[in-house]
């Protein structure tokens, strides 16, 4: 008769697939920054453009965390996703109070939901994509 195996270091692969969730999220979110920012200075953009693109490559960001952590996870991806997407909002949060010392026309709750949302999504998404063996 076999030994049934313990599961005693899944906290630690739990906390491991997160961060991975978080550094793909950060990772998307900053190469959208980038590419956003060179073509928005092709261009000549009001303030108002630049919180739209910020926004806009945010939620894609939180999406794509989302999506890496679901597929790694393979299970309770909404859940997963809506805490990876809570964390990205509370490191934006953070990083955001020390660098810039201003919060103008920033609203937390909706940049709250909106990141929450789409990473949830996404871990939805990324849980339920078929694998290819």
């Amino acid at each position: 008769m076999r030994a049934h195996r313990t599961n005693r270091s899944r906290g630690v692969s739990v906390a491991a697939e997160q961060l991975m969730a978080l550094a793909a999220a950060a990772g998307m979110t900053m190469l959208l920054l980038c590419a956003m920012a060179f073509l928005l200075t092709r261009i000549d953009a009001g303030k108002s453009v630049f919180s739209a693109v910020s926004t806009g490559a945010l939620a894609i960001g939180a999406y794509f965390g989302g999506y890496v952590g679901g597929r790694k996870r393979k299970s309770k991806g909404l859940a997963m996703g809506a805490l990876t997407g809570l964390l990205i909002f509370v490191i934006i949060l953070v990083l955001g109070s020390i660098f810039v010392n201003t919060s103008e026309n920033f609203s937390p709750f909706s940049k709250l939901f909106m990141t929450v949302f789409a990473a949830a999504v996404g871990g939805a998404v990324g849980v339920n994509t078929k694998r290819t063996p």
